[in-house]
């Protein structure tokens, strides 16, 4: 009777090797991803520079202010570019500032999980 618990015993130590050794060398020819704090800094340099474009929008009194929501819109596009280009996301080669563009990045790197 004892012969035959560890037997069944062996058996299922076997079974959990080999699906470990399986798991194993899946980990290790996995490609290297992308360095998760450099897009832990890129999703809180978006957050940022979209912070700063929703307070340019709110104050109208700021002095220069079409040029500095200018700056800072091509400044929040170059950011989604680079997160898009991190995501897997096609992006055009040229900036253009367009709106429409804008929006298709944010809700492409949204559905790939980033949020900032």
């Amino acid at each position: 009777m004892w012969v035959v618990a560890v037997a069944s015993l062996l058996t299922g130590v076997m079974l959990c090797l080999g699906a470990l050794t399986v798991v194993a060398e899946r980990v290790r020819r996995r490609p290297p991803e992308h360095d998760p704090f450099a897009t832990l800094w890129l999703q809180n340099r978006l957050a940022a520079v979209a912070a700063q474009v929703r307070r340019l929008e709110a104050d109208e009194h700021t002095f220069a202010r079409a040029h500095w929501m200018a700056a800072t819109e091509q400044a929040y596009d170059a950011l989604l570019a680079e997160a898009c280009r991190m995501a897997g996301v096609e992006v055009p080669s040229v900036l253009t500032g367009d709106p429409q563009e804008r929006f298709r990045e944010e809700v492409e790197l949204a559905a790939r999980g980033w949020s900032w």
